[in-house]
């Protein structure tokens, strides 16, 4: 009965000792965060193309955006274009960007990091070239 009992109470112990190792303290926010950020840009001129696409691949998953046109800054500034992707998705991803009259841009082996809340965002500039 001895034993029985104190098999009992080490499997507590260890599964309150299990509970402390996974259970996270942190606060998540409620946030939506994309894990790739891209400025499209003239690569003369750095001005935005007037529209784009952009298609990021992770082995089979496949995430595109666009055709999207430039947008006007805050505040009245220049006229831009930013691309997200990946929302939430951590991966090491292949991109493409499109846009009419421009080469497509292309980069492999982007990464995009995260926590056990988010992914952490990686931005980048797509120069476009005629």
């Amino acid at each position: 009965m001895k034993t029985a009992a104190l098999s009992l109470c080490a499997g507590a112990v260890l599964a309150a000792g299990c509970e402390s190792v996974t259970t996270s303290t942190r606060a998540c926010t409620p946030n939506y965060v994309f894990g790739l950020h891209v400025d499209v840009v003239d690569s003369l001129t750095t001005a935005p193309p007037a529209s784009a696409l952009l298609i990021a691949r992770s082995g089979a998953f496949v995430d595109s955006v666009g055709p999207e046109p430039s947008k006007l800054s805050y505040e009245g500034g220049p006229t831009y274009l930013r691309l997200y992707a990946a929302g939430e998705r951590t991966g090491t991803y292949d991109l493409t960007v499109r846009a009419p009259g421009y080469r497509d841009w292309t980069r492999t082996g982007v990464r995009v990091t995260g926590d056990e809340c988010h992914a952490h965002p990686t931005t980048l500039t797509a120069r476009l070239q005629h």
